[in-house]
This record gives C-alpha cells, sequence and structure tokens, in this order.
C-alpha cells in the first residue's frame, strides 16, 4: 500500500457528479412539498408566494451546505466542515487518526463500511467526513494522515 506523501494543503469532499444527484432529488422532494400549497385554495397567492421561497430557499441552504462539507488537511491541523457546524482541530489536539466500523451500514445500500475520526487528547472524537470507504481508500488516508501528525509531533513546538 502506498503511503507518499499527502500535499498540503488537501482536501476530502464529496464529488461534483454526487451532488448534482443531490440537489435534482432535494428539487423533486421540494415540488412534492410545494404541491400541497399550491393546490389548496384557501392560501392566499401571497402565502404560496412566500412559503414557495421559504421553502425553495431551504432547499437552496441544503445542497450549498452540502457541496461546501469537506475535511481539509492544512500544515496548522484539520478543519472540518460540516453541514452545520465548522471546527478547527490543530495537531496538537489530535492524539491519533483511526478508521473505526460503521454500526449502521448495514442499514442501506451504499453506506460506509467504515469511518475515520481524529481522536482527541481530551478523550473526544471527530469524525472527518468523505475520509471513508466510499470516497477514498480509507487504510492509505489514515496512513497518510497518520504520517502527517507524527511529522507535526516531530517539529519544535509539535504536539510533543
Amino acid at each position: 500500500m502506498s503511503t507518499e506523501g499527502l500535499r498540503l494543503p488537501h482536501e476530502y469532499r464529496v464529488a461534483s457528479t454526487r451532488i448534482g444527484g443531490f440537489a435534482f432529488t432535494v428539487l423533486l422532494l421540494s415540488f412534492g412539498a410545494l404541491l400541497p400549497l399550491w393546490a389548496d385554495e384557501g392560501f392566499s397567492s401571497g402565502v404560496k408566494g412566500a412559503g414557495t421561497l421559504l421553502i425553495l430557499g431551504l432547499c437552496l441552504l441544503l445542497v450549498v451546505s452540502a457541496a461546501q462539507a469537506a475535511t481539509v488537511v492544512t500544515g496548522e491541523g484539520i478543519r472540518v466542515r460540516g453541514m452545520i457546524r465548522r471546527r478547527r482541530l490543530a495537531w496538537a489536539e489530535i492524539a491519533e487518526i483511526r478508521k473505526q466500523p460503521n454500526p449502521n451500514a448495514h442499514m442501506g445500500r451504499g453506506a460506509p463500511q467504515f469511518f475515520t475520526y481524529a481522536h482527541l487528547r481530551d478523550g473526544r472524537k471527530v469524525q472527518l467526513p468523505f475520509v471513508d470507504d466510499k470516497h477514498v481508500l480509507v487504510d492509505r488516508e489514515v496512513a497518510r494522515l497518520t504520517e502527517v501528525l507524527d511529522r507535526h509531533r516531530q517539529q519544535p513546538g509539535g504536539a510533543d
């Protein structure tokens, strides 16, 4: 297995083709939510317009948030951009990086079998989005991330 060095910064994210499919699905579901609103004669055109803008705005926010979600590895640490929460993990905070089985992998077709987590020195763990076996060769990427973590530990002023 090649553990050729990771060039920094490095970003793990969903493929743009998958975002297109996700956007299409969200658009179809939004029309399903809008149909009863448009069909009901009891709502004024102003309420229908406001409801339409609200639902389409929420759908747009969902798609944009999904497209921006990523794990970004830099010289300073790891940035985790989720759909809602964003976190910065300095190399000094990270004790190790490990893959762990997805306990819900059996629930759906296409679910990752393994996720990757940054285990922090204080005992918490943070999932690294898109560093899983559906997006990358997870063993190779965990080895590469661990190599970067070890390099930062050996630098003056590093974690240890």
